[in-house]
């Protein structure tokens, strides 16, 4: 039935993004890594826009789906099974790498953080003159 492919063709569409976004995570990894501010910027808007295909996705994909019954012979073709279980797999390795790019991005904003405490703590130290003066790591207010 010409309903049954077009659900496999969003299927498809589906797994396609989904790899595409893990091919993205994988660049914001590399980004990270290299301390490069422009990647993790650049990457993340590719994310923005990946997800942005993919809500749209889902959305025909749930209005197509809503109308035919759990138990149609459908959901048990070869096609559909492979096509669910890429995007579940591809779905898990999304994930594994959603948390190493959280770990990586808490261990670089330590890191940096603690750059910066070091080289305000070296300026709190030096004297100018007579006067001792003490920075902040922290913009004033007013400026």
């Amino acid at each position: 039935m010409d309903r049954y492919r077009v659900i496999n063709e969003i299927l498809e569409r589906e797994l396609h993004e989904l790899k595409e976004f893990l091919k993205t995570l994988k660049n914001e990894r590399d980004s990270i890594i290299s301390f490069s501010l422009e990647g993790i910027v650049r990457e993340n808007n590719k994310k923005e826009q990946i997800l942005k295909k993919l809500e749209y996705i889902e959305k025909e994909k749930a209005n197509l789906l809503s109308n035919i019954p759990e138990d149609d012979p459908f959901f048990k073709t070869d096609r559909w099974m492979f096509l669910v279980k890429e995007i579940r797999h591809t779905m898990e390795g999304i994930n594994d790498a959603m948390n190493k790019n959280i770990k990586l991005l808490s261990f670089s904003m330590d890191h940096v953080r603690s750059s910066i405490e070091n080289i305000v703590g070296f300026i709190n130290k030096a004297t100018y003159g007579r006067e001792k003066r003490n920075l902040s790591i922290f913009a004033p207010r007013k400026i």
